[in-house]
């Protein structure tokens, strides 16, 4: 039987790469993760689903949506809010996730390694390192968890400072008075309620006739609760109604 570096070589260290190294390792295998960010975690802790669940707790907070009625009680936040101050608490719960990541794989001993993973055959992962050296690994088996990266349409102008996608978004300097989202996906829709909770004006566009379709008898109560928070929602047949 040939003679490999690793049993199991996984590509992503997100949510699906990080539990399939943990469950290899404890199986006995011998395990390495190949990262091209500098740190684990992958979009779900750095850019993705904790960090956009962080924020909306943080906006819910600040707005003052979930204290309202309440014994006549509403938030009060001595000074400005800024950006930094609105993202405080989404960076501490991703460094505290981040640190229980760390250290599961250490105990793991799961070998982690940054750079970007190409693979040269079946039984060889090859990395490409951020300081120009190129790694080898040879493993009996590889997982592929590269994970999902936010669409760049080509006409977009993604170099403007004004434009972000759904990862820049959170390293906005100041906090804008108002906020075209374009796409009316779960992300979008995430987004435009997040910012509209904190008093931004949001224009929320997309190109189909409905937002959110496969979603199943939410979609009437999330237009209407985007509308009370001043939302403005054009659709497709949004568009068409307005054009005839």
């Amino acid at each position: 039987m040939p003679q490999y570096d690793y049993d199991v070589v996984i590509i992503g260290s997100g949510p699906a790469g990080e539990k399939g190294a943990v469950t290899a390792a404890l199986l006995g295998k011998r395990v390495a993760i190949v990262e091209k960010q500098p740190q684990v975690g992958g979009a779900c802790l750095n850019t993705g689903t904790l960090p956009s669940k962080s924020l909306r707790e943080s906006a819910l907070f600040f707005s003052g949506i979930e204290q309202r009625g309440l014994f006549d009680v509403e938030p009060k936040i001595p000074g400005k809010l800024t950006v930094p101050r609105f993202m405080y608490r989404t960076q501490r719960v991703v460094e505290s996730e981040l640190g229980l990541i760390q250290r599961g794989l250490a105990k793991h001993a799961v070998a982690v390694i940054e750079g970007h993973a190409s693979l040269e055959d079946p039984h060889t992962v090859r990395v490409d390192c951020a300081d120009g050296a190129v790694r080898k690994l040879t493993t009996d088996k590889i997982l592929v968890a590269a994970g999902t990266s936010p669409y760049r349409p080509a006409p977009i102008p993604f170099d403007d400072d004004q434009v972000y996608d759904s990862d820049t978004i959170l390293k906005l300097d100041k906090m804008p008075a108002s906020l075209a989202v374009l796409g009316a996906g779960v992300i979008g829709c995430e987004y435009a309620c997040i910012f509209a909770a904190l008093g931004v004006k949001v224009t929320l566009l997309d190109g189909k006739d409905e937002i959110l379709p496969f979603v199943d008898n939410i979609t009437a109560r999330l237009m209407a609760r985007m509308e009370q928070l001043g939302v403005e929602v054009f659709s497709e047949k949004s568009w068409r109604r307005w054009r005839s």
